[in-house]
């Protein structure tokens, strides 16, 4: 690995913490701030590396850099609904598709991934429900960016992408749980009051 590559994974490490962190905001302003600045350092992170010597790398900063223009139409939306049109959603897409084919490489399909996962991911977040939100992330965004990382190398990708699918494993866990709980303690009271009827 050469400099121009450690330096860019160090950048990773910051970005993953800040987005990691972001999670504990719960004003939706200082959340979509923190990941912006997230994004930002993500963008660095892949461009270093393409820099370094993996041309796969660019397509990563492509798709956060598309990310980065997302979230800023989330927090401009908070202010002015005209930001949450379609079309808003249409042009960051239209981005997306265009630099994943300028930054397409034939001998390494996997390049591909951050876009479908991006498409996926903002579609999921612009409709606004948590349940949504969670199921694109789980089944899409983070795999498709998981598998991409691990052939890029991007350590803090990686670790992004793991923390992602396991936070919200753990999550539909507790949920299941819960509602066994809740239906054990429905099935125990209408035990309890058929026995107090005999």
């Amino acid at each position: 690995m050469n400099p121009v590559s450690i330096i860019g994974q160090i950048v990773g490490i910051f970005a993953a913490a800040i987005l990691i962190f972001s999670f504990q905001f719960k004003e939706n302003k200082k959340l979509f701030a923190a990941q912006i600045c997230s994004c930002t350092l993500f963008t660095i992170h892949y461009m270093l590396l393409g820099i370094g010597g993996d041309p796969g790398a660019f397509s990563g900063m492509a798709q956060n850099f598309g990310g980065l223009m997302f979230r800023v139409a989330l927090i401009l939306s908070e202010k002015n609904k005209k930001w949450e049109s379609p079309v808003v959603l249409s042009v960051i897409c239209a981005y997306s598709a265009v630099t994943a084919a300028f930054t397409f490489n034939p001998d390494n399909i996997v390049c591909l991934l951050p876009m479908i996962g991006n498409m996926i991911g903002m579609g999921g977040m612009w409709v606004k429900k948590p349940n949504v939100i969670r199921v694109s992330q789980l089944t899409v965004m983070s795999p498709c960016w998981l598998v991409y990382n691990i052939f890029t190398f991007s350590i803090s990708g990686i670790i992004t992408e793991s923390f992602n699918i396991v936070s919200i494993g753990i999550y539909y866990l507790r949920q299941a749980v819960a509602k066994k709980k809740a239906k054990e303690a429905v099935d125990e009271k209408s035990e309890d009051n058929g026995t107090r009827q005999l």
